[in-house]
């Protein structure tokens, strides 16, 4: 029986007031939405150098590891006791390990862009050359065409325009024109600043963050400890643990499948003699970092570079990547990546998707490793269930 003392007063009131924030938000999805985009611009820097941190955490932990390790042989060796000595943070390891973490980060990303814009306007300037050749032949098609189709030419002539209304709507489409070049290099000035302070502000986080790491997760598990029960505190730090393992794991296999994609993609254009394999090679490299879709667009670029060269070959070209995409989602990526995040690949292609079109690029490189947190708690809590069923039978 239902009685009316203080805790259950204050559970009642709960629900009424979350029934009623519900009904309200609901009602008022736009500013809702308003709400939460102008809430995750404030905190864009930050969340940007919360990812920022967590990637270079993998080469800088492993750098720790290996330098550490070293040390340790070496003390091994020695006959003193300084094994009996506590642990300490080295900060110059630590700066100099951040130091290292950033210059792979941002030699990877400078590389890739001095390989490949230079030839993406190479090959612009190539198509900017064809332009008046093609332009001749269109020349030539309207003059057969019109040599074939006397009465097309017949009522073209025929044709009286109003000068007037062609002048009114052209003074249109220019101020409109006019208006929307302003207004979208204003828009795009603020972007510009706009992203160059973020990502300095995320780079500074980013560092604050892998300086202080041990004790902001000291800090953290001690916070959720005293705002929630024992039982749900270790919950929740299980949880972490878990998406942890696995974006480390996910960020890791990944990086390997890249690196090996990319590979393969420069032995196979040297052996077929294509046209621009180390720069091509290193973009479906580097976009194969995005899961699922990421060397499509390096293959599309790549196709477009070896068109302006060689049309035949960039068909090939399109086959080739084809036939190691084939290889690689069924023979490397499961071995390197799926396997490590236990995910099946219905699920991986879906987050991917549902990704993408909330975050773009950044959505497409977290979904899959969320996704995989999400579907290995599914499955616990399913395959508890099943045992649970399974002893009340018995």
């Amino acid at each position: 029986m239902f009685e009316f003392n203080p805790k259950n007063m204050r559970k009642i009131l709960f629900i009424i007031t979350y029934a009623i924030v519900l009904c309200i938000a609901l009602l008022n999805l736009d500013v809702v939405f308003d709400i939460l985009g102008y809430i995750f611009g404030l905190l864009t820097p930050f969340l940007f150098g919360f990812c920022l941190a967590f990637i270079l955490n993998i080469p800088l932990s492993k750098f720790e590891s290996i330098i550490n390790n070293r040390k340790k042989k070496r003390r091994s060796k020695s006959k003193d006791n300084s094994q009996n000595i506590p642990k300490k943070r080295n900060t110059k390891l630590r700066v100099l390990g951040i130091i290292v973490s950033l210059l792979i980060f941002l030699g990877i990303i400078c590389l890739t862009l001095f390989l490949v814009i230079p030839e993406i306007i190479n090959t612009f300037n190539i198509f900017k050359e064809n332009i008046p050749e093609a332009f001749s032949r269109c020349q030539e098609w309207l003059a057969d065409m019109m040599s074939s189709y006397p009465e097309i030419l017949e009522k073209i002539r025929s044709y009286t325009p109003d000068w007037q209304a062609i002048d009114a709507d052209i003074t249109n489409i220019i101020k409109t024109a006019a208006t929307g070049i302003i207004g979208g290099s204003i828009r795009f000035i603020i972007g510009l600043f706009s992203g160059v302070f973020n990502f300095f502000m995320g780079l500074v986080f980013a560092i604050y963050m892998l300086m202080q790491k041990e004790t902001l997760v000291r800090q953290l598990k001690k916070l959720v400890r005293s705002c929630l029960s024992e039982k749900r505190a270790d919950k929740v730090l299980y949880i972490g643990n878990i998406a942890n393992n696995t974006f480390k794991k996910f960020f890791g296999g990944q990086f390997i499948e890249a690196i090996l994609l990319g590979v393969l993609c420069f032995i196979g254009m040297k052996i077929f003699g294509m046209p621009y394999a180390l720069t091509i090679s290193v973009l479906i490299g580097v976009t194969a970092l995005i899961p699922v879709f990421g060397a499509f667009f390096g293959t599309a670029i790549g196709a477009i570079l070896i068109l302006a060269v060689n049309p035949m070959q960039a068909l090939w070209f399109v086959v080739y990547i084809i036939v190691l995409q084939q290889i690689d989602g069924n023979l490397i990526y499961p071995r390197i990546v799926g396997n490590s995040v236990g995910l099946p690949g219905i699920w991986v292609m879906l987050a991917v998707l549902l990704g993408g079109n909330s975050l773009g690029i950044i959505g497409m490189l977290v979904a899959v490793p969320i996704a995989s947190v999400i579907y290995k708690l599914i499955k616990e809590k399913v395959n508890s269930n099943k045992d649970i069923e399974k002893r009340s039978v018995e």
